[in-house]
């Protein structure tokens, strides 16, 4: 889907104020992070590196994991493709409603797969299952121990664990240790969401050795670019120092979603991250959405376009205090 998922900037005339659609950090870059990229700006003049190994050392350190299960990729889009590439012509099982590049990627390179609900996992024969965690558009999550128990149980089925957005939760860890154990998780992660830099789109996969050496046969050189690896050296360097306050941002989300839920006509959905469903209970989302753009420069993310998601939805991300407050003034009037 190459329209309709992320954020849609692109598609629109004039000016947007206030960007409720996009699920980055909503404080933006850092700005030691943005000075880090810009002193670089000269090494656009040379070939990156192929596969950007040196991320790997630094990522290792950081999960204390070996360096060799690690594989850094052009966002975590990439990734999906490669995954799917790789398990090409295989059986797969989708959790839903959930990020669409799963279902792209697999459409692409001839998966048989299916759609299933969070309660059908237990008896789905799939050769690959994908769980969203925290999920897109939702914002629910699957505990650790509640996904170690599947990979347990399914021995056969290698697990692909989306932990894109594990940082915009403060009721979840990751589970990247996990990897030492089981050679049927595969999991994928991305910067661009927490530092706010999706333009220079840098995800990566964390598996067993075996897995990213069978991953490494497909991939592409040089899909990291110069830009994204500098990037990349300066988080991994300066992680904790510029990760925002998870708990913070989700106390932001609570008085957020307090006040929307006094409004009529809708319903807040629950959610454990910054970004959450909102059902429309008797308007169009598509309208509403055009209706915030031209009278109020707001964008918010029509999400009826995720499979699985019966209804009227708009998907939201908490933004300052002002921003929010604007939004529901809007949608009362909407309303």
């Amino acid at each position: 889907m190459l329209n309709g998922h992320g954020d849609d900037l692109h598609l629109i005339d004039g000016e947007i104020k206030y960007n409720f659609s996009s699920n980055v950090y909503y404080k933006g870059c850092p700005k030691a992070l943005l000075n880090e990229v810009s002193k670089n700006i000269h090494q656009i003049e040379s070939y990156p590196s192929p596969i950007a190994n040196e991320l790997n050392i630094l990522a290792a350190k950081k999960f204390r994991l070996n360096s060799n299960q690690f594989l850094f990729t052009n966002g975590a889009t990439e990734a999906f493709y490669l995954i799917a590439q790789l398990f090409s012509d295989k059986k797969a099982a989708i959790v839903a409603p959930t990020f669409a590049e799963y279902e792209d990627s697999c459409k692409i390179f001839n998966l048989n797969y299916k759609l299933i609900s969070r309660s059908e996992i237990k008896e789905a024969k799939a050769d690959l299952i994908y769980i969203c965690n925290p999920n897109n558009p939702t914002g629910h999550i699957f505990s650790n121990d509640e996904l170690e128990l599947l990979f347990q149980q399914k021995p056969e089925t290698t697990f692909i664990i989306d932990e894109a957005y594990i940082e915009f939760t403060d009721k979840l860890t990751s589970i990247v240790s996990l990897t030492k154990t089981y050679s049927n998780l595969i999991i994928v992660r991305s910067l661009t969401k927490t530092f706010t830099i999706p333009g220079l789109r840098l995800g990566y996969v964390i598996s067993d050795s075996s897995n990213i050496e069978k991953l490494l046969e497909l991939k592409m050189p040089w899909s990291v670019n110069t830009l994204a690896i500098k990037a990349g050296e300066y988080i991994f360097n300066n992680y904790k120092n510029i990760q925002f306050n998870a708990s913070k941002l989700i106390a932001e989300t609570i008085i957020f979603k307090g006040q929307l839920a006094t409004l009529k006509d809708i319903r807040v959905c629950d959610s454990n991250t910054s970004y959450f469903l909102v059902e429309l209970l008797h308007h169009s989302a598509k309208e509403l959405k055009e209706h915030l753009i031209v009278n109020h420069q707001i964008l918010v993310r029509d999400a009826t376009n995720f499979n699985k998601l019966e209804g009227e939805y708009i998907r939201v991300a908490t933004q300052s205090k002002e921003a929010n407050s604007i939004l529901i003034k809007a949608l009362k009037e909407w309303i």
